[in-house]
Parts: C-alpha cells; sequence; structure tokens
C-alpha cells in the first residue's frame, strides 16, 4: 500500500507538471502518513540527506562553471579546438565535439555545456553552411562527454548518493570512456560532413595566433588538472578541489583575462546559489524517497527479482541498460541518481560488478538518456537554444545516438575499458 501510494503519486505529480524536488518530497509525505512513522522525523531525514561535509563540492563546482560561463573562458577553449581539429572535413562539427570535451570536463554539466557552447558554434556552424538542426544535433549529443570525462560533477554526485565508492576512482573510470565517445562523435561527423560537403578550415593559423591561442587555453586547462591531480593524489578533498577551482577560475577570469567585473559577481553567486539550492533541496527529498523505499526493502525486493530472472550478470547488465535509459528519457540526471542509485548499486554488488564499473555504467545510461528521443530534456533544451524543430532536430541527432549507444555497450561489456585506468592508481 505504502509503496503504491509513493509511485502512484509521484508519476502524478510529474505529470501535472510539479518541480521534481516537490513531486519526491510530497509523495514521500503522503507515503510515511500510511506508515506508524511520527511525521516530524521527515526533517529528520531531509537533513541527513545534506547533513554532510562532502556536499560543499556541490556549490563550489557550480560556482567554477557559472565563473567559466560568463567570464569567457569557452572562447579560449573552442579557439584551441579550433587549431586542432578544424581543418578536417566537418571541422567545426569536431570543434563543437572537442570544445564540449574540454568545457563540460570542468563543469561536469552537460545543460551549461549545451547552452555555452551552443550560443557560440550554433551560429558559427549554421553561417558557414551546416543546417541548423545538424549544429543543434551535434551540440547537444557531444554535451554528455563532458560529464563522463574527469573532473565531474556528475560522478560526485553519484559518489554521494551511493556511497562506498571513491570519486577519484570514479574521475579516472571516465577517462578512457570519453576519449571513445568523443572519437565516435567525430566519426559520426566526419561521414555525414563529406556525405553533405560541409566546410573544413582552409585558412591557416599564424604562428603567432597559435601561440597566443594555446598560451590562453592552457591557463583555462590547468583547472581540471588541479582538481583530478590534488584528489587523486590525496593533497586535498573533492570538497576543497572544488574550491580551489572556483578561486582559480576567478582569479583567471578577474585578473589574467580581465572578462569579469567586480559588478558581475552579484549575478554569479546568485545563479550559483539558486542552482545549489535546488540540488540540495532535491537531495534532501530524494533521502526522505530513499528511506520510504528502504523500509519498503525494495533494494532486497529488486535483487530477489533481478536474481529470480537471470544469475547471468552480462544478463542483468542488458536489463540494467535498458531501465536506466528509459529512467534517464523522463527523469532528471540528478534525481535519477539519487533515487535510483541506492536502488541499484547493492544489486550490481550481488552480482559481482566493481562499484567503479557499474558507476560508469549508471551515469553514461543517464547522460546518454538525456538526448533519447521522444521524451529526453536534453531534445527540448536544444530544440529552444537553437531554435528548431523538435522533430528536425530528433532526426539529426539519431546517428550519434546510436553511436553513443555502441560506446554504452562497450563500457558495460568490456571492465577494462572503465577499470585499468583505475587500476594503475590503486583504485
Amino acid at each position: 500500500m505504502t509503496l503504491a501510494i509513493l509511485i502512484i503519486s509521484f508519476v502524478l505529480f510529474i505529470l501535472m507538471g510539479m518541480p521534481i524536488a516537490f513531486a519526491i518530497g510530497i509523495s514521500s509525505l503522503f507515503a510515511l502518513m500510511t506508515q506508524d512513522v511520527p511525521l516530524i522525523l521527515i526533517s529528520h531525514y531531509m537533513f541527513s540527506g545534506v547533513d554532510s561535509f562532502i556536499l560543499c563540492a556541490i556549490p563550489m563546482f557550480v560556482l567554477a562553471g557559472e565563473i567559466m560561463l560568463h567570464g569567457g573562458m569557452t572562447k579560449s577553449l573552442t579557439d584551441f579546438s579550433d587549431v586542432l581539429v578544424g581543418k578536417i572535413r566537418g571541422g567545426l562539427g569536431h570543434t563543437n565535439i572537442m570544445a564540449s570535451t574540454f568545457f563540460a570536463g570542468i563543469t561536469g554539466s552537460a545543460t551549461a555545456d549545451t547552452t555555452a557552447i551552443g550560443s557560440i558554434l550554433i551560429p558559427a556552424m549554421s553561417g558557414k553552411g551546416y543546417s541548423r538542426a545538424y549544429s543543434t544535433a551535434i551540440t547537444i549529443a557531444s554535451s554528455v562527454i563532458g560529464p563522463i570525462i574527469p573532473p565531474s560533477l556528475t560522478f560526485v554526485i553519484y559518489a554521494l548518493a551511493v556511497g562506498n565508492v571513491s570519486i577519484g576512482g570514479l574521475f579516472l573510470a571516465g577517462i578512457i570512456p570519453g576519449i571513445l565517445t568523443g572519437i565516435g562523435l567525430m566519426t559520426i561527423n566526419y561521414v555525414i560532413s563529406r556525405k553533405r560537403n560541409y566546410e573544413k578550415r582552409t585558412e591557416p593559423y599564424a604562428w603567432s595566433d597559435i601561440l597566443k591561442i594555446v598560451k590562453q587555453s592552457a591557463i583555462v586547462l590547468i583547472m581540471p588538472l588541479l582538481i583530478v591531480v590534488g584528489v587523486i593524489s590525496g593533497a586535498y578533498t573533492a570538497t576543497e578541489s572544488a574550491a580551489a577551482a572556483s578561486a582559480y577560475a576567478l582569479i583567471v577570469c578577474m585578473v589574467l583575462f580581465r572578462s569579469l567585473k567586480l559588478s558581475d559577481l552579484k549575478k554569479i553567486f546568485f545563479n550559483s546559489a539558486k542552482v545549489s539550492s535546488i540540488m540540495f533541496l532535491l537531495l534532501a527529498t530524494s533521502n526522505l524517497f530513499s528511506y520510504v523505499l528502504a523500509t519498503e526493502n525494495v533494494p532486497a525486493f529488486m535483487a530477489d527479482l533481478l536474481h529470480g530472472v537471470t544469475e547471468n550478470p552480462l544478463i542483468f547488465l542488458l536489463f540494467l541498460n535498458v531501465m536506466l535509459l528509459l529512467i534517464g528519457c523522463v527523469v532528471d540526471l540528478f534525481p535519477a541518481i539519487f533515487i535510483f542509485g541506492p536502488i541499484f548499486a547493492p544489486v550490481a554488488a550481488s552480482y559481482g560488478i566493481s562499484p567503479l564499473h557499474f558507476g560508469l555504467i549508471f551515469c553514461v545510461n543517464l547522460l546518454v538518456g538525456l538526448n533519447t528521443p521522444p521524451v529526453g530534456s536534453g531534445l527540448f533544451i536544444g530544440a529552444a537554444i537553437g531554435n528548431v524543430k523538435l522533430e528536425e532536430l530528433i532526426k539529426e541527432v539519431t546517428p550519434f545516438i546510436i553511436m553513443e549507444f555502441v560506446i554504452l555497450l562497450l563500457i558495460t561489456y568490456i571492465p577494462f575499458i572503465t577499470t585499468f585506468v583505475p587500476s594503475l592508481a590503486g583504485f
């Protein structure tokens, strides 16, 4: 009865258009009212969901991303990417993919990447003869790479939601999958660009311009190294690394690039606080939701159900991929991690699957689901930013989604792809 009320009310609230954090919290409240539990404990479980020092990493990562967005650091990355791959057929498309790899790898946000990179490169690609729908499709498809490449806010959130998994280990596990995804998308772009005779850059850069671009981009790319090396070496925690990244981005934009003024900080801090507060509310209500699921023995039920269907971990992973892709289509990334991560992680462990391997499978699934038709939220964000029809965008993004499915299957069934680099570092 309790579980039915929880699920039915949650689905109804989502269909009504209620914000996800409130849908999670109110459906949990309705479910708890059927149990013999003092409702005053609701505040206790919500508070315990955010009562952790490591959660301070969230607003710091968000702040670093906001500073980058408003400080013009994106332009340095797009110029650097153009120097590297602009002369290949479909050059601006390759630049888009590589810039996404650099940029969202720092912010860890696919949405931020779509907004920042798309605002620059969608008009630029359209002006060079690419269709606007294709320009938007390649932008949203490549936006899933960044949260796989370390450092990644997505991995930080996953580690916090699931527990007993190393953030540094997840960072390292994402390196090869992220590079494979980028290569796969660039391959699709090259094939389509040759077929449609899209452009490639023919004008060479002057050496003075190349040196200037490399110098500026190197200053920007120190930022992810600052985070990853510090966390993996143990020099500081993920929380401290996020704070260091924010401070570094602020110094670069205000002192070196002089692209930010003191008057800009008010908007940056406000946006960071707004986004962070939403995420903390999600974390608090999701902890309440997870408590209800735990009291109803849902994780144990899921484990028994799946083990009853198959004892083969390979078949379990196939079922998992299908379920997570469907979840990613209808539930936003972070709520999906908060709700379903604690359910599926113990089940995966019962099949003997490495926590790092499962973490990559889980996160990549949900990221791909953001752009999967018909209701992936990334599609709607892309359609709005690119000012294109959803039907045209779906048609153009489909080849890239198919390639991401292929990469996902490789990650799923070849554990070496995710575990090799972490094993070198002792994870």
